[in-house]
Parts: structure tokens; C-alpha cells; sequence
């Protein structure tokens, strides 16, 4: 079982434990029930896969990322992937989707097949490379966002950074801005000291606790249609950890995200772990699909 790092970045290798909307029912582990994002999710590999069709790799200065999209329509959605995860995290999501508009999933820097970048990266950095994607490959916006645990946060700030670009937000068990302070309040100095390190040896260099930083001093999201999606069942929590505590700060947390903008709305994936996009993709679909017909 991960650190706190590995709980908020865990199963798919993307910040977020799971815990239930009501906070408590714990389900089987996974192996990877905590906040470090040093671990592969079912959605990423230490192979690159190979490009398909619909892929293409765009040069956004110096360095390419690899884009794939399918479908036409707008407004246009945007997959971000969690913590070390590729485009085929939504590998059973893109598709539905597609039949109705135009999809996008990408890989951010240091995810083959996308070049690798400097390190450490933030959520700052993901937002800036991802806006020189989207221009480069002609992508026009209006966008929804669909951001899945740390990649919830990515979309969070690319939102707040770009409020006319975007026309609707998902956030799949999502990272809260405030969670590893409210996490590291209730932990010794020896568990956050560990979980830090821990989180940050992630292999896409990416650091989430600088992160947190910057959507906090990023500002208000845009006033879009919201749906936050929520697991319904705890992934776990490390060994020394208060196990219904930290379910319950987790389930405040995801209701809070749902607060972000007037009229947000939270859902359950009753039967899914943090994993959502490939345990109940089906919730997701639904969540976007709501979104886009707001946002039209």
C-alpha cells in the first residue's frame, strides 16, 4: 500500500483515494489505496503504446505531444488523464462520446509517446503545454474539461487560467487544492515526510504539492456547468492511518469540489473504486453528455 501521496494519486497513478459520498465503506484494496503516484495505473504502462489512426504527435514548441481525437462537433471535450496515466485511460470513454462530439485525449510530457519535458512539473506547466497543444492542432475551443484525479486539479487550473475557453467542466475523483493540507494535519512528521517523498518519485516528475499552490492562487473557476464525479468505494488507507477519518475528510472534499461553481452537482459511481473511467465508465458518459447539453 502507497503513502498519502500514493493515496491521493493511487490506483491509476493519479492523486485520489477513493471514499464514498458519505464517507466509509471500504472495499477491497487494490493494492494502491493511498496518496503516491509512483505506481502504474491500469491505464499506463512502462512501454509507450503505439499510435493509432486518430493520433498524431504536434510540436508545441521544441517538444511533441501525442493527440488523439475522434468524433466531430462542438463544444469540443478535452480527456487529462491522472498521475502517470495515458490516453488510454479513457479508452472506454472517448469512443461513447465521439458519436456526439468531437473528443480529445492526450499525453502530457514525460508519457510516452509524447516527448519528455524538464522536471519537476506542475499543474502550471501541464496547463501552459496543453494550451500550446490545443492551438497548434487547431483545436478551437469552447472546451469541456474532463479531468481525472490529478488531472482533475489540471483541469481545475487550466479553467481558472482560461475561464473563455472553457464551457463546462467534469472532475472524475478528483484532487481537491486543499487536500494535502487537510490530509498532513492529521499525520506525524515521520508520515508526511515519508508520503512526500513518495509521492514526488513519480516517474512523470510531476509535483502535485506545488500544484496545490498554484490552483489556490489561481482564483475563481468560470461559472460552467459542473458534475463531480465521486467513487463509491474506499480504496483504503495506509497502515498508522485513521481509516473513517480520512474517508470522511475525502468525502467532504469531493463535495466541496462541487461547490466550486453555482448550480455544481456531484454523483456517486456506486460500484467503482478510484478507477472510475474503467470500472464505471458509464457514469462518466452520462456526466459529460449532462454537460455538454448545458452547454450548448
Amino acid at each position: 500500500m502507497k503513502r498519502l501521496a500514493l493515496a491521493l494519486v493511487s490506483a491509476v497513478a493519479v492523486f485520489g483515494c477513493a471514499a464514498t459520498a458519505t464517507g466509509g465503506r471500504s472495499g477491497a484494496e487494490s493494492g494502491s489505496p493511498t496518496v503516491s503516484a509512483a505506481t502504474p495505473s491500469p491505464s499506463s504502462s512502462t512501454a509507450a503504446p503505439s499510435p493509432t489512426a486518430a493520433g498524431q504527435t504536434i510540436d508545441i514548441g521544441g517538444r511533441e505531444l501525442y493527440l488523439e481525437c475522434l468524433g466531430t462537433g462542438s463544444p469540443t471535450v478535452i480527456l487529462e488523464a491522472g498521475l502517470t496515466g495515458d490516453h488510454r485511460t479513457w479508452e472506454q470513454v472517448q469512443p461513447s462520446l465521439a458519436a456526439s462530439t468531437r473528443v480529445c485525449a492526450y499525453d502530457r510530457a514525460n508519457i510516452p509517446p509524447s516527448d519528455p519535458g524538464p522536471n519537476p512539473r506542475s499543474a502550471q506547466d501541464a496547463v501552459d503545454d496543453l494550451h500550446a497543444l490545443l492551438d497548434e492542432a487547431g483545436v478551437e475551443a469552447p472546451y469541456v474539461l474532463v479531468g481525472f484525479s490529478i488531472g482533475g486539479l489540471i483541469s481545475q487550473l487550466y479553467a481558472a487560467s482560461y475561464p473563455d475557453e472553457v464551457s463546462g467542466l467534469v472532475l472524475v475523483e478528483s484532487s481537491h487544492p486543499r487536500e494535502a493540507e487537510q490530509f498532513e494535519e492529521h499525520l506525524t512528521a515521520d508520515q508526511i515526510t515519508e508520503d512526500r517523498a513518495a509521492t514526488l518519485d513519480n516517474p512523470e516528475g510531476f509535483d502535485p504539492f506545488a500544484s496545490f499552490e498554484e490552483v489556490q492562487a489561481a482564483g475563481a473557476l468560470p461559472e460552467v456547468p459542473l458534475v463531480v464525479v465521486t467513487a463509491g468505494i474506499s480504496e483504503g488507507w495506509p497502515p498508522g492511518w485513521d481509516a473513517e477519518l480520512f474517508d470522511r475528510l475525502r468525502a467532504e472534499q469531493q463535495a466541496d469540489l462541487a461547490t466550486l461553481i453555482p448550480g455544481g452537482r456531484q454523483v456517486v459511481a456506486e460500484r467503482s473504486a478510484h478507477h472510475v473511467p474503467s470500472q464505471q465508465p458509464e457514469v462518466i458518459i452520462e456526466a459529460v453528455e449532462s454537460v455538454l447539453a448545458a452547454a450548448r
